[in-house]
């Protein structure tokens, strides 16, 4: 590995230094190992490899060690100003050849460090400004860093059950730099694993409302993905509205309050206040029924009618909000089953009036020998609105 740090310390005590004068190159063999002696700033060995370099290189790269991007790169500073394009007129095809072979190693630690720190956008620049400067072996370096952090995202959509965790953990899942960026560097060699992480999604959809936003953003994350393969982009652009849905999970006034218990009961940590609010939810709905069976026994029935939907709405909420129990968590147990019947009742009110009722309605106009009439419009618009979303 070439330290190029030598020659920018060279220029700068020997003047007008040129490698091909073997005076200079003398000189600067006494330069560099007076600094090594008193200061320490160079190793023997790294002066011997620049001073080899030197002497055989037929080119010495010095417009190319000059940009300032390069430089900063070499001199262990992460680089500014990625996103001006660079002048690389008169620079021989042949120079940047040779050079971009001994630029691998700083390459490598560059492209590390940007991964590592999520610096998705400046990869995006050195990408579409820099890309004659990758030797096959940093593109295949910076390669397996991406394959490896698609894996990351396919496991965890399916291990991780609190994918908001998963999330903040790797914010590269539902960040579409991260996902853009790997078109510009190969869109043909990462396009099934895009899909793949695309199939994860689907797979584990039936989840928590939670879970369900983080997939939604992963899934809109995922169309900046640009494919060269039609069905890749049909597949990813026709998810999107299923994305913005899953996204807005929590947006509406009812579905909002619900979304706000739903965690209030998921992160409290005070088990005393859960115990008293979950006593206080479930007595409530029992003496509901008390507070009905005072209207006879009629009404009381059709009310059991009623909370049979009530159950079935129930379940249906319990895995939308809250996926599974903790059973040997007795206060966890008892906080979200009175949550998914609170929830349940904010939500679905209308519609546990509207079958309670009803339902009333229809008995007791088909006890007086009458037909129903005023159930008509209602039944009518439920069926349209149920037509509606099978079809959609």
């Amino acid at each position: 590995m070439i330290n190029f740090r030598l020659r920018d310390f060279v220029d700068d005590n020997i003047q007008d230094f040129n490698p091909d004068n073997p005076q200079d190159v003398i000189k600067a063999e006494k330069l560099l190992k007076a600094e090594s002696r008193l200061n320490n700033n160079f190793s023997i060995n790294e002066i011997e490899a620049f001073l080899d370099h030197v002497k055989n290189q037929k080119e010495n790269f010095d417009r190319i060690l000059k940009l300032p991007v390069i430089k900063s790169i070499y001199t262990d500073s992460y680089p500014e100003n990625i996103k001006q394009k660079p002048n690389l007129k008169g620079i021989p095809e042949n120079e940047i050849e040779a050079f971009r072979e001994v630029f691998t190693p700083y390459l490598k630690e560059f492209i590390s460090v940007s991964v590592r720190h999520n610096k998705w956008q400046d990869l995006i620049w050195f990408q579409q400004f820099y890309p004659s400067f990758f030797s096959a072996d940093s593109l295949d370096f910076y390669k397996n860093l991406i394959h490896d952090k698609n894996y990351i995202i396919i496991d965890g959509i399916s291990k991780y059950k609190n994918l908001f965790s998963f999330r903040d953990s790797y914010p590269f899942s539902i960040d579409k730099k991260y996902y853009y960026l790997q078109s510009l560097i190969d869109d043909f060699e990462f396009d099934e694993e895009i899909l793949m992480i695309n199939n994860a999604v689907a797979a584990n959809q039936m989840t928590s409302i939670d879970n369900k936003i983080v997939l939604g953003e992963i899934l809109s994350a995922l169309c900046a993905f640009t494919s060269s393969n039609n069905t890749t982009r049909d597949v990813l652009r026709n998810n999107q509205s299923t994305a913005e849905n899953w996204k807005s999970q929590k947006s509406g006034f009812f579905s909002g309050i619900a979304y706000r218990i739903a965690m209030f009961f998921s992160k409290n940590q005070n088990e005393g206040l859960i115990l008293f609010l979950s006593s206080l939810i479930l007595g409530v709905y029992a003496l509901s029924f008390v507070y009905v069976f005072s209207f006879g026994m009629t009404a009381f029935l059709f009310y059991i009618l009623a909370n049979v939907l009530v159950i079935y709405l129930a379940r249906r909420n319990f895995r939308y909000y809250f996926s599974s129990f903790d059973f040997k968590n007795k206060t966890d147990l008892i906080g979200k089953v009175s949550a998914t019947l609170l929830i349940t009742m904010v939500v679905g009110w209308p519609l546990i009036l509207l079958v309670g009722w009803g339902s009333l309605y229809i008995y007791e106009s088909l006890s007086a020998g009458k037909f129903p009439t005023h159930i008509i419009l209602p039944a009518a618009i439920l069926a349209g609105k149920f037509l509606f979303n099978k079809k959609n």
